[in-house]
């Protein structure tokens, strides 16, 4: 990303920018509350107007990736790809182990990143229950997901991996 845009947490000021700016991009607003917005991450120019933010709603150890957008006149600049890694360092020190989203139109794009497609019946029920999923997104949105804690090493039934001397 560029040096001149720097990435921070939601601030009460921002509302209002990202509101205007998801809708401007056809994402959904309706169901964005002060405490969903307490969990976006916002991309600003100094001294200027927002032009990219991301969200996360927490459930536990997953979490449902929330409305990436950047501005028109700043895509294909990094913004998006840093929002999204940044994204993921916070949602992970918040105790999420796996994300997951739903896409109508960027799915390439959160599949360079390493998502991977999942049928929308094989994600928690947390993750199910959600406006998003329920009445928000189309049943012909893609559904992704990204582990971000690597599944431990598995060993052989019986082996523990640690090597045992016999003296």
């Amino acid at each position: 990303m560029r040096k001149d845009a720097t990435i921070g947490v939601f601030a009460i000021e921002d509302e209002k920018e990202i509101l205007r700016l998801l809708a401007q991009a056809g994402l959904p607003t309706e169901d964005l509350t002060l405490d969903k917005l307490k969990n976006f991450l916002v991309a600003k120019p100094e001294k200027s107007s927002l032009i990219g933010a991301i969200g996360v709603e927490l459930y536990g150890d997953v979490g449902l990736l929330r409305s990436l957008v950047v501005h028109p006149s700043h895509r294909g600049k990094g913004i998006g790809k840093s929002l999204t890694h940044e994204l993921e360092s916070l949602a992970k020190q918040k105790g999420v182990k796996t994300l997951y989203l739903l896409t109508t139109t960027a799915a390439d794009f959160f599949t360079h990143l390493e998502y991977r497609m999942i049928q929308r019946a094989r994600v928690p029920g947390s993750i199910a229950g959600t406006e998003e999923f329920r009445n928000i997104c189309p049943v012909s949105a893609v559904c992704l997901f990204k582990d971000l804690v690597p599944a431990e090493a598995s060993h052989p039934a019986g082996c523990s991996g640690r090597v045992m001397r016999r003296d």
